[in-house]
């Protein structure tokens, strides 16, 4: 688990570092509304995202995630609609700390105005739960 950490960590630095030319964003990972009872929807934690081409993004970071434990996770995103404050995308990658397994793959489609965001994560076991999960994006360059 922790090489995963460090892994996330020096993917996500040494793209924000190569592509310093591209747009920069801190993500600050906040809160989760859930269709069953008993998950955590205080999901704090923080990330990174570059803009590596037109509509691509990388992302990773960490958040206390709604099993009440912490995650790491990294992704690709591609935005197929922007347009003024819309950024409407899909995003594939993979997240740790949940209890099904170590590494669990994930994909979500995001919608983003302005500096806010909000996923939906469908559920994927039977005693999961569908999710809605908003947080911020804030530009730093």
């Amino acid at each position: 688990m922790n090489l995963i950490i460090k892994f996330v960590f020096y993917i996500t630095c040494s793209i924000v570092s190569v592509s310093s030319w591209a747009q920069t964003y801190v993500q600050v990972n906040g809160i989760s509304l859930h269709d069953q009872s008993g998950y955590n929807g205080w999901n704090w934690g923080a990330g990174l995202e570059q803009t590596v081409a037109n509509r691509w993004t990388v992302a990773g970071g960490w958040y206390y995630n709604s099993e009440y434990r912490g995650s790491t996770y990294a992704y690709g995103r591609y935005a197929f609609y922007k347009k003024g404050a819309w950024d409407i995308g899909v995003a594939v990658g993979a997240v740790t700390g949940y209890q099904r397994a170590s590494l669990v793959p994930m994909a979500f489609p995001e919608v983003c105005y302005g500096w806010t965001c909000a996923l939906f994560a469908p559920k994927v076991e039977d005693t999961g739960a569908n999710v809605v999960g908003v947080r911020l994006r804030i530009p730093v360059n």
